[in-house]
């Protein structure tokens, strides 16, 4: 027996009113150590059965479980995946509240109930409310006759339930409002929420039913409960997008299965999410003349996307106190380091400006190759000239004020082509093959 915390998750032998790791008191909480029985396993003097790797490879239901992917109807979201939801897999999504998660998960409950059974489990809403937004959501008369819908929020239940009828996709909101028998915490803590993790992590496992789980998030921005649900899933995926933005990316954090590098981007509309299948202008303003204004160029996967990134210079005059550095749409130590290059090696000084940077969409970008964007619309912003938009900005800032390239030039350079592009101004690297474009090579950030 012993005892956990519900807000640092530390662990203790006995129980005490406060927690030694965190500070908070009351929070200690039992937590039981008997085993889920999931009607599936027997505890016996035997030795567990094994055979070799080479066997498995050649079973029927290792070929089916490993090869055959689900298509949650939306080619956006099953590029992030890797191509589909995997037999056996679960997925935990998470995003801003207000992002648009139940709205997508019941959307893909729609596609997938044309030919699959799904049972989306009602924690945060009732079965009535859920009929409210299904009827906003679907076209088609019927469409839902496949979607179950359950309110039982004991996740042994769902385990039976699961393990009894046959179901294409279980779909849990959220992980936070279910709980276990095997801890006597309240619904979302952390205790619960690992607990709860675990036995639908197993009923994933064991039938073959994938699992996507809503994780709602904390203060900080991160997702509640313990970072150990994380670990024990296949895929983590976060919705970006603000309240005011009419786009949402999802970004894949982990993916067993897939790369992490695809993004895949929705248009929130009255009717829900839809696909926007070319995203490369999306996140682009208008071609306004004015100055502090540079098309950056970023690599996400298998795609081109193309962002405008905004520059503001303020002369703080006589204004005392420290020196302001916003970014929205970049990481903030990344435009200081920028910023202190550009006044040391670019001659620009910026010790008594402030400085405003903006990435247009919301997007956030982590890219380094955007760099050369921000350094062309900082400097342009000072020196108050406009810059083409016919021309994009692609390469990686140096603390030397070199500008190097990075990979995914030919993929950047092709699509610029394609779209109507007239020149790209890139890193210190060559260009394979002949291109179309006028590419000027910049060598150091002076030469901008």
């Amino acid at each position: 027996m012993k005892y956990v915390c519900n807000s640092c998750g530390s662990e203790f032998l006995k129980w005490s009113g406060k927690c030694n790791s965190c500070g908070e008191w009351g929070t200690l909480e039992e937590l039981s150590e008997n085993v889920v029985s999931t009607g599936n396993t027997k505890v016996s003097n035997e030795k567990s059965p094994y055979r070799s790797i080479t066997e498995y490879r050649e079973s029927s239901d290792s070929k089916k479980g490993s090869k055959n992917r689900i298509s949650s109807g939306f080619e956006e979201f099953d590029r992030v995946l890797g191509g589909g939801l995997i037999e056996g897999e679960i997925v935990l999504m998470s995003g801003e509240p207000g992002v648009g998660k139940s709205t997508l998960l019941l959307q893909i409950a729609l596609k997938l109930a044309q030919k699959e059974r799904i049972l989306y489990v009602c924690g945060e809403e009732s079965p009535s409310q859920l009929l409210s937004r299904l009827d906003r959501l679907s076209s088609k008369k019927g469409e839902s006759k496949n979607v179950f819908v359950t309110n039982d929020i004991l996740v042994e239940n769902i385990f039976n339930l699961v393990s009894e009828e046959k179901f294409g996709l279980v779909i849990v909101d959220s992980i936070q409002s279910v709980s276990s028998l095997t801890s006597k915490g309240y619904p979302g803590s952390i205790s619960q929420v690992r607990a709860s993790g675990a036995v639908l992590t197993r009923l994933s496992k064991l039938t073959g039913t994938p699992c996507i789980l809503v994780g709602q998030m904390n203060k900080v921005g991160d997702i509640a409960g313990p970072k150990i649900l994380e670990h024990i899933v296949d895929c983590v995926l976060y919705i970006e997008g603000g309240e005011f933005n009419q786009y949402r990316v999802i970004r894949s954090m982990k993916n067993r299965f897939g790369s992490t590098n695809e993004i895949g981007v929705f248009e929130m509309t009255s009717v829900g999410l839809n696909e926007v299948g070319n995203p490369s202008l999306v996140f682009l303003d208008s071609k306004s003349a004015v100055s502090g204004s540079a098309i950056g160029a970023i690599v996400q996967g298998s795609r081109v996307v193309f962002v405008e990134v905004q520059a503001l210079v303020v002369e703080r005059g006589a204004e005392v106190g420290p020196l302001r550095r916003v970014a929205n749409g970049i990481k903030k130590p990344r435009l200081d380091m920028l910023c202190a290059v550009l006044s040391r090696r670019g001659g620009v000084y910026l010790g008594d400006k402030d400085v405003f940077v903006n990435v247009v969409g919301g997007v956030t970008v982590t890219d380094p190759a955007v760099d050369l964007a921000v350094c062309s619309a900082i400097k342009s912003a000072v020196k108050d000239e406009v810059l083409d938009k016919e021309y994009i900005y692609f390469g990686e800032v140096g603390l030397t004020g070199e500008i190097r390239g990075t990979w995914g030039l030919d993929s950047v350079l092709s699509e610029a082509q394609r779209v109507g592009y007239k020149g790209a101004y890139i890193g210190n690297t060559s260009v394979r093959g002949k291109k179309e474009l006028k590419i000027s090579v910049v060598k150091n950030i002076k030469d901008i």
